[in-house]
């Protein structure tokens, strides 16, 4: 069997990164079956957090995990899902007006690869 590589963001109101993760797991197993071999977050288990290098666009970070990815955890189809949390200025912009005032309002990224 392969490997694809996936990326999932999740914003909204969470508790902590493993709320996030837990939800967009149940969303993609939903999505895409529950018979396994995805290619999709849904045949993840566990996440392991990815500090952005300050000043740093999550986004550029996010891309430069995937594409020089050999040796890391997150390249393994088997292993854990990279996560990285969108703080500071990009937080702000991506909280824009709709979500103005909400409390516990967060942006996780989650990546890797996925079994297929």
């Amino acid at each position: 069997m392969g490997s694809s590589d996936f990326t999932q963001v999740k914003i909204g109101q969470f508790k902590n990164a493993q709320e996030a993760f837990n939800q967009a797991v149940e969303v993609a197993k939903h999505m895409n079956g529950h018979g396994g071999y995805t290619g999709t977050i849904a045949e993840k288990t566990e996440f392991q957090m990815v500090p952005v290098p300050k000043g740093q666009d999550p986004e550029d970070f996010v891309e430069a995990c995937m594409n020089f990815s050999e040796g890391k955890f997150w390249d393994d189809k088997w292993g854990p899902a990279g996560c990285v949390e969108v703080t500071g200025k990009y937080l702000k912009e991506e909280r824009g007006d709709k979500y103005k005032g909400v409390r516990n309002f967060h942006v996780y990224w989650f990546f890797g690869y996925a079994s297929c």
